[in-house]
């Protein structure tokens, strides 16, 4: 199998941060299937996704495609919230900081 070619950069800190996340996200989604006495094969039938993909959420991979790791996520129990709680030490220091200076918005009658 061909490898894809890897680039020079290093990654970011967002980068990273991604990984980490989808790591996460995988092994909250294999924990609860486990839990739940699920086979991987047995969460592919029931989402219509592919046992490779199964295997690749679970194994971290940043690439796996959102939409089709909610819908495993949610068929194994998991909601968004459950998934964002799971970060709830993380103080978003990768976001930028706001500027307290926003003008302000006037309001008007066209609501």
């Amino acid at each position: 199998m061909a490898e894809k070619p890897t680039t020079d950069r290093p990654a970011t800190e967002l980068e990273k941060a991604a990984r980490a996340q989808a790591q996460q996200l995988g092994a909250m989604v294999r924990e609860r299937r486990e839990a739940l006495g699920m086979r991987q094969d047995d969460v592919a039938l029931a989402t219509g996704v592919g046992h490779r993909f199964i295997v690749e959420l679970e194994a971290g991979k940043p690439s796996c495609q959102l939409g089709r790791a909610l819908v495993v996520a949610a068929a194994v129990g998991l909601r968004p919230f459950d998934l964002m709680s799971a970060n709830n030490g993380d103080d978003n220091a990768l976001l930028p900081d706001l500027a307290d200076d926003l003008p302000d918005i006037a309001d008007d009658d066209h609501g």
